[in-house]
């Protein structure tokens, strides 16, 4: 499997929807709002595996600071290191853009990611109670880049 994240296609749109949809908490766009993420050069958008595509991620320059959006890895390919790999892809393309932190928000229901998330270095920051539709906090959390 190969586990090189690499720049979003056109062509990935039907897999990456399918990632979004298999995840509990992807951000589930529309094709076409993630075709708009591609086309638009905002950032990031980046995908991993081939045959079948196996996880994603949407990163934003917002300078001075570079914000993740979303990021989803299939169920059944979970534990086998594409998060990480996706999130150091994350942070080496926000220092190639001068940026000095990667923010993001995470539902506290969302175990799997905060274990990830405090495994890469991201540190919590701060908390939005009953931000989401479940009724669940949201944690924002920073990793601080050197």
């Amino acid at each position: 499997m190969n586990s090189s994240p690499r720049p979003a296609l056109p062509a990935d749109l039907d897999a990456v929807c399918a990632v979004a949809q298999s995840s509990a908490f992807s951000a589930r766009w529309s094709r076409a709002q993630y075709g708009e993420e591609i086309a638009c050069g905002r950032g990031l958008f980046a995908v991993v595996g081939a045959e079948p595509i196996r996880g994603y991620l949407v990163l934003r320059r917002v300078s001075p600071e570079a914000q993740l959006v979303d990021l989803a890895v299939r169920p059944q390919d979970q534990g086998r290191g594409l998060g990480r790999a996706l999130l150091d892809c994350a942070a080496a393309a926000a220092r190639s853009w001068g940026c000095s932190r990667v923010t993001l928000e995470v539902s506290a229901a969302n175990a799997a990611a905060l274990r990830l998330y405090l495994r890469t270095g991201f540190q919590v920051v701060g908390r939005r109670p009953k931000f989401y539709n479940d009724g669940a906090d949201a944690i924002l959390m920073d990793l601080l880049l050197p």
